[in-house]
């Protein structure tokens, strides 16, 4: 790993100008890409969670970049804590299940799907549940049993959750009938 990226990606903070700076330098540089989803999926290293803002950002806006990572990406998703990693890594997720570059197979799918169900039922934050609903609502579409799952488990916590859950419950609910 190139220790000046990693030593750049360590002293970033959360602003999207810091954020954009790393993603154009990762996209101006695609050689760093293996250094960043190493360092984002380092989950010993205490600034991994600034390695997955740009992984996320990389998600929505090139998705295809990933590809050769998906799997690397699928083995650590289910371990991530940080609050904020988790955050990100749920984008990460509902961007490669929408993907129409990459193919998943079918343990990269079922990685997703488990984690994304894992999301929804645990007290996560909204913004984690929304993705993994979404990103569950699009499995959905082709696997009727994920549907009903995610209908069930959404009625079921809708009136415990806040105003942000319960827009995208009444968003993916109402996509589904």
């Amino acid at each position: 790993m190139s220790k000046s990226f990693t030593e750049q990606l360590s002293l970033i903070n959360a602003s999207t100008e810091n954020r954009n700076r790393m993603r154009d330098f990762v996209l101006q540089n695609p050689e760093f890409l293996d250094d960043l989803i190493t360092f984002g999926t380092d989950l010993t290293n205490k600034n991994h969670h600034k390695g997955v803002w740009i992984i996320e950002m990389l998600a929505e806006h090139q998705t295809e970049l990933l590809a050769p990572f998906v799997d690397k990406i699928c083995q650590t998703i289910s371990n991530y804590k940080n609050d904020s990693a988790i955050r990100g890594i749920s984008r990460v997720a509902y961007f490669l299940g929408i993907s129409k570059n990459i193919n998943l197979t079918e343990s990269q799918h079922e990685k997703l799907v488990e984690i994304c169900l894992d999301w929804l039922i645990r007290d996560e934050r909204v913004a984690c549940k929304v993705y993994a609903m979404k990103t569950l609502h699009h499995f959905g579409k082709k696997e009727p049993w994920i549907a009903e799952e995610v209908k069930d488990i959404v009625s079921r916590d809708y009136a415990y959750q806040s105003a942000g859950y319960k827009a995208a419950a009444r968003e993916v609910l109402g996509k589904s009938k």
